[in-house]
């Protein structure tokens, strides 16, 4: 399979850019905007009155939405085509135009620390905006920077980003896989190839020979990602010492405003009850296939691959719309405009990055990024990115940009309660047993070992890490490959056979530039779990979810999921989901 060019992608099969940006000379204006503002802005330091402190907020909200259509703008034309060196160079220049911005305004949060109680108290008895932003510094008392420790961070912040942008070029530009060979034919390599097809292949030979091929690479690059890792994690444990952290995990959680025990908590039930589940799941693979030992390279291996249809572009929508139908009308208008407005890059082509995002500019519509295949199984990672899409609309359209977005934890909730919305369409709507096995299976290989296993080793995985960097120790390649093969065989058990290169899977994943983000994936289907059993349960279920996406970042992780119908407070949620995940194995297995 030879990847087009992206000249060569027809134009209906890319997202529409121009909704955000016309042409680069509007690019450029707000560049030149953004940088005028942050002038102002320095100019107003010493503010006295509600007013001043009004005048300032406004023009802080208006640079942050200028900051974030530009850096959205930038990931666009550079993640389509990372061959592309004249979108890449122009992208670069937007991402150097921020340091000398944020230069400029780095005193923000130690100015309104600084502030006095009863101008806060009377800003807030008149003005309705931006309490919640101004609590959300409060908070931050006595774990800031100095002006001047912000003024040096902020002037580096393109030089600080270095270890993630050369990371993701390194492997979307720079690496190069050899093709293989299978009983005479010749097959070609890729990281999109292999991400988005190899390693779901149903030929035993075909699926192990592209996994061999990809360790070989991966290999290659191994010390250079490492040192890539050190170096950020080096970055992010300094700030956190400054910010006053002793532990790297309290530093990022802070942030997200997330108690420790919620975050160990998903780790560590997960670990314990969820791996019996999955590993009796690989086994009925290992019977449905027949085969003699199961190997890493075959975990992702779909029970009745050949089941699958082919769908096209077009006609994911007709099940989209569907699915999210039992939300109700004003939901599904807005998740229907993904259509209309060309929200979605479908394309599959040399240099674009692996996975799928949704980036959602302020009041933009949003962009999401896809390489489709015309699997079926591409159809939940549209609606996933779609989930994210409507969850910002309405999270825009209630909240001022400074307090649109909640915690990490509930940021894979909208998402992933889509896909459980399309399997429960999906499962509701045949009578054909086969299908039926299909999407179970799929609801386990998309859903949940996507969410609950992938990305919740990932995050046991980064919590090792931490521990080590926390304790002042090095880090290199074979550390981090002797730490993810124990979380590996941890969760395993002896069920798996690891192949030689199961212990680079640290190298896959940019979650770990983007500090505790991978266990938030678990953290959020347990919330959309329950939601979307209540959404088809309950007469207020969709209203009830609704209403917490239109909260935004207004409430802290437990009264936003009590908001929507989840209660977190006690493991009682997330072991409800696992239950619910073995039931559909269960249930599988009487299907096998």
């Amino acid at each position: 399979m030879k990847l087009p060019l992206r000249s060569e992608v027809k134009e209906e099969l890319k997202w529409d850019i121009t909704r955000l940006y016309k042409d680069r000379d509007a690019v450029k204006s707000d560049i030149k905007s953004a940088s005028e503002i942050a002038d102002k802005m320095a100019e107003l330091k010493n503010l006295k009155t509600k007013e001043e402190l009004k005048n300032f907020l406004d023009l802080y909200e208006e640079l942050m939405i200028k900051v974030s259509r530009l850096s959205t703008y930038s990931e666009l034309i550079s993640t389509t085509d990372m061959t592309d060196t004249d979108n890449v160079n122009f992208a670069n220049t937007i991402d150097m135009s921020f340091s000398p911005i944020f230069e400029k305004i780095s005193f923000v949060e130690n100015l309104i620390l600084s502030l006095d109680e009863k101008l806060i108290d009377d800003y807030k008895k008149t003005y309705e905006d931006y309490h919640v932003f101004l609590d959300s510094i409060l908070r931050m008392k006595g774990h800031v920077l100095s002006d001047e420790e912000s003024k040096v961070f902020a002037s580096l912040s393109y030089a600080l980003n270095g270890p993630y942008n050369t990371y993701e070029i390194s492997k979307l530009a720079d690496m190069k896989f050899d093709s293989f060979e299978v009983d005479g034919k010749t097959y070609e390599n890729s990281y999109v190839l292999f991400e988005n097809f190899y390693q779901y292949h149903e030929d035993l030979k075909v699926r192990r020979a592209a996994f061999e091929s990809f360790s070989k690479t991966l290999e290659n690059y191994k010390n250079t990602t490492a040192s890539l890792y050190e170096m950020y994690l080096n970055i992010e444990k300094t700030k956190a010492t400054m910010c006053g952290f002793d532990s790297l995990i309290d530093y990022h959680l802070f942030g997200q405003d997330v108690k420790r025990e919620l975050y160990d908590r998903q780790i560590d039930v997960i670990m314990e009850d969820l791996a019996p589940i999955m590993r009796k799941f690989e086994k009925l693979v290992q019977k449905f296939y027949g085969i003699d030992e199961m190997h890493f390279a075959d975990l992702k291996l779909p029970i009745d691959k050949e089941f699958s249809k082919e769908i096209s572009e077009e006609e994911s929508w007709k099940y989209v719309e569907e699915a999210l139908s039992i939300m109700g009308g004003e939901y599904l208008k807005v998740a229907m405009s993904a259509k209309t407005d060309r929200w979605v890059d479908f394309a599959s082509n040399v240099g674009k990055s692996t996975g799928g995002f949704c980036s959602s500019p302020y009041k933009k519509g949003s962009y999401i990024l896809l390489s489709w295949t015309r699997e079926f199984a591409e159809l939940y990672t549209l609606v996933h990115e779609i989930g994210h899409g409507v969850h910002f609309h309405y999270a825009q359209e209630n909240n001022k940009a400074l307090e649109e977005e909640p915690s990490l934890y509930f940021i894979e909730s909208p998402s992933t309660c889509n896909e459980i919305l399309l399997s429960k369409y999906l499962l509701k709507n045949t009578t054909d047993e086969r299908f039926r096995r299909y999407i179970l299976a799929n609801m386990i290989t998309n859903t949940y070992f996507h969410n609950f296993v992938t990305h919740l080793l990932e995050a046991h995985y980064q919590r090792e890490v931490y521990y080590l960097v926390d304790k002042g120790e090095p880090i290199n390649a074979d550390i981090l490959s002797e730490l993810k093969l124990n979380t590996l065989k941890k969760f395993w058990g002896d069920e798996i056979v690891m192949d030689k290169g199961a212990e680079l899977t640290w190298m896959r994943q940019p979650h770990y530039f983007m500090g505790l983000y991978s266990y938030t994936y678990s953290a959020g289907l347990t919330i959309s779990t329950n939601a979307a059993n209540n959404i088809y349960e309950k007469e207020d279920g969709a209203k009830n979810w609704i209403e917490a996406l239109k909260a935004g970042g207004t409430l802290k992780i437990e009264d936003l999921a009590k908001l929507g119908g989840v209660d977190i407070s006690t493991d009682a949620a997330l072991k409800n989901t696992i239950a619910y995940i073995g039931s559909i194995v269960d249930e599988l297995e009487k299907l096998i």
